[in-house]
């Protein structure tokens, strides 16, 4: 008997056992509730989720139902695909609530579009929108529906241009925000927006700027975690801006930059946890460290706290130069000292006087075992 007809048989064999495997487990697929196929549709990719159209009759519109949309059109040479792509999914869509949507692209001379689509979301009772916007041709705004969503728990918006809000503004239902590269300009909109979120309990500030204001408060009942970094490069006011937080359920915040404003944390008597990382340049250095001074003032309470890069160096430039050792806070709760830092001058006074106000403290940690005596 020919050799090769018996390695043949095995094979053929095999593939059609794998044949079927596969057949059987279309069959499964396609008899499972209509919830479930979109809950799995929902997991792929937008456009991979409306690919599946073409399996089967049953599913050919079920793309048109999946809770979650995400579209990213970054590519110039696929601009008009995109526009194309978005306008048609959100077109035939049916009247069914979206989950998820997020959309990461270039506005250019579309803001009507991009708008409009955000607005889509919105109308259909958005729970999470993550939108990330870039080159901006002309001023752009985003619909005013937005700011007075009911439905909407997660909201990050990424942008660098002037954000506008409108005169009525009311997150009900908001837990998580998310404001990156946003310019805020008027001190009275700005206001109503950070006294608008009843239910917030996790705010970030990322290189946003405070331009024309002077004082925003920020006060929100529920708030737990906050965390700010401030951008680089100041294209703030000379003087900054005098950011007052207050929350009284507030346990984590969290500072990373050059102090280009002025941030007071009060009224918050469940703080567990700061984390300071300051930098300086010579020209700076007293305003920073007298703001990074009065930041500390608010973390009285505090039962951790870390203190990153040149933050000890600013306090005791601001206890020995600035003259504020009179006004060291006490650390009534505070149990645990970290210095993620290159260098700490175990004899720094504002170190030691820390130290003798902190009567709870029992541990400290020091990121290097080099320390300046």
């Amino acid at each position: 008997m020919d050799e090769s007809g018996l390695t043949q048989q095995p094979k053929k064999q095999k593939l059609n056992e794998e044949r079927d495997v596969v057949d059987r487990n279309i069959k499964c697929l396609r008899n499972l509730p209509e919830e479930i196929l979109r809950y799995i549709l929902s997991l792929l990719p937008t456009k991979d989720a409306i690919r599946t159209s073409v399996l089967c009759k049953r599913w050919e519109y079920l793309w048109t139902s999946i809770p979650n949309l995400n579209f990213s059109g970054l590519k110039p040479d696929k601009r008009k695909q995109f526009m194309n792509f978005v306008e048609r999914v959100l077109l035939l869509r049916d009247s069914s609530d979206i989950k998820t949507f997020t959309l990461s692209c270039d506005v250019l001379r579309d803001a009507s579009h991009v708008s409009a689509w955000i607005s889509a979301a919105v109308r259909r009772n958005v729970q999470q929108l993550f939108i990330y916007l870039h080159n901006f041709r002309k001023p752009f705004s985003l619909p005013h529906s937005l700011f007075t969503c009911m439905t909407l728990t997660e909201l990050e918006l990424a942008m660098p241009c002037i954000l506008k809000l409108p005169p009525t503004i009311c997150f009900t239902n908001l837990k998580t925000l998310n404001f990156s590269y946003v310019t805020f300009t008027k001190e009275h909109s700005t206001e109503k927006l950070f006294s608008g979120l009843p239910v917030l309990e996790k705010l970030e500030l990322e290189n946003c700027k405070w331009v024309n204001l002077k004082v925003v408060n920020i006060s929100a009942p529920k708030l737990l975690s906050i965390r700010i970094v401030e951008d680089w490069e100041n294209q703030n006011d000379e003087n900054g801006c005098q950011v007052m937080i207050s929350g009284v359920s507030l346990n984590y915040f969290r500072y990373c930059g050059e102090f280009y404003n002025e941030y007071h944390v009060h009224n918050s008597p469940s703080l567990v946890e700061a984390s300071v990382l300051a930098s300086w340049y010579n020209e700076r250095k007293r305003q920073i460290a007298h703001r990074m001074y009065m930041l500390l003032t608010g973390f009285s309470g505090v039962k951790e706290l870390t203190l990153v890069f040149c933050a000890v160096e600013l306090l005791t430039y601001a206890v020995e130069v600035v003259e504020l050792l009179p006004h060291m806070p006490i650390f009534k709760n505070l149990e645990y000292l970290e210095f993620d830092e290159l260098v700490v001058n175990l004899d720094s006074v504002a170190l030691l006087k820390i130290l003798q106000k902190s009567p709870r403290l029992k541990t400290m940690v020091f990121s290097e075992p080099v320390l300046r005596l």
